[in-house]
């Protein structure tokens, strides 16, 4: 790909939030721009090379997800934790749920695979792995850590323990680029020698969650506990 098209992709991928929708699209009519058909809808790619792309991209990922898991700061994850989390991440089952939320999934699958609307979770995977092959051919493992350390930051979340719920759910909205959470002291109640907060922490978008606890931090890691057992479920 040229230069400046390069640049353009790379710029999708780095948004905080990636947009599957635009990315594909735009991935597909410059690929096929280059080395196929221009006027295909479709990944003009062979069946032969779309499976070696689906080879290298399985690859990727699964090194990018270790890695993250890996220098995963909140907490220190065995091996064995480490296998599962990976395993459940980056499975044609998760995968395929992610195929399903995106339409735009279809035109990664060429049409040597059929015409169908919808694949079944082992084509839909094969074709995001193929997609992570492609990307990473043109621009190189880091941009493509990126994209795909921000595209599945909801299923870490969800996967890793939590023993600092207040530092992940400020790292979580930082590296979006949207405010942080804000704390209030709501109440305290009981007596000296035994206190109880209560605390609420509201989010960018005004979401509001509450939590109590015998001192003021333990308040606020509980609120923000409660944040994130939300957004593990809302990803």
């Amino acid at each position: 790909m040229k230069g400046e098209v390069r640049q353009s992709l790379i710029s999708l991928l780095r948004e905080p939030v990636p947009d599957l929708d635009r990315i594909i699209p735009f991935f597909i009519s410059r690929y096929n721009a280059v080395y196929g058909d221009p006027s295909a809808l479709r990944w003009d790619v062979t069946k032969e090379d779309w499976q070696r792309y689906e080879f290298l991209g399985d690859r990727v990922l699964s090194l990018t997800i270790a890695q993250a898991l890996f220098v995963h700061h909140d907490a220190i994850l065995s091996e064995g934790a480490m296998t599962e989390i990976l395993a459940g991440i980056v499975s044609n089952r998760t995968l395929g749920a992610l195929a399903r939320t995106h339409p735009s999934f279809r035109l990664l699958v060429p049409l040597a695979f059929g015409e169908s609307v919808v694949y079944g979770d082992r084509i839909a995977a094969g074709a995001f792995e193929a997609f992570v092959g492609a990307l990473y051919c043109e621009i190189g493992f880091d941009d493509v850590a990126v994209f795909l350390t921000a595209l599945f930051a909801g299923q870490l979340l969800a996967c890793v323990p939590c023993t600092n719920p207040k530092g992940l759910l400020q790292e979580y909205f930082q590296k979006r680029g949207f405010h942080p959470p804000v704390y209030s002291e709501k109440k305290r109640e009981g007596p000296d020698h035994r206190p109880l907060f209560a605390v609420a922490v509201r989010l960018n978008d005004g979401r509001v969650f509450e939590g109590s606890g015998p001192s003021l931090a333990e308040a606020e890691r509980m609120a923000a506990a409660a944040a994130l057992d939300y957004i593990r479920k809302n990803p």
